[in-house]
């Protein structure tokens, strides 16, 4: 029987995102990332629920990183080309997952961004 993973170090991530978690006092995972992140470094699409703080979001956004870094096409990326999506049903709860997903995305050179329904497109382009 495999051991659990006791850190972030443990599982399959890039190096500089296992530094921003940590720079970020992160360093144990929570029982849901324990739980899913070994298939969703492999690709394999899981379904999960917890409750507030349960570390859902993390349990996805470092599996996208990973991926988005893994597959990154050569050269420059283009702008009307978004290589990854993260669909929320508030502002609020966008917000949040931006938050943590940004830092993890600029340790390895990509970008975020929130877009807001029920604001002017002008505004956030």
């Amino acid at each position: 029987m495999p051991s659990t993973p006791q850190s972030f170090a443990d599982f399959d991530l890039p190096t500089a995102v296992v530094n921003a978690l940590a720079k970020d006092g992160k360093t144990t995972p929570f029982p849901i990332q324990t739980a899913t992140l070994p298939d969703t470094l492999a690709g394999r699409d899981v379904l999960g629920r917890g409750r507030t703080g349960s570390g859902k979001t993390l349990a996805f956004s470092l599996p996208m990183v990973t991926r988005l870094d893994a597959t990154r096409p050569e050269g420059r990326r283009r702008a009307s080309r978004p290589r990854g999506l993260v669909l929320a049903p508030t502002r609020e709860l966008a917000s949040q997952i931006d938050a943590t997903l940004a830092p993890l995305a600029k340790s390895l050179g990509l970008t975020t961004t929130v877009i807001f329904g029920g604001v002017a497109q002008s505004r956030q382009v």
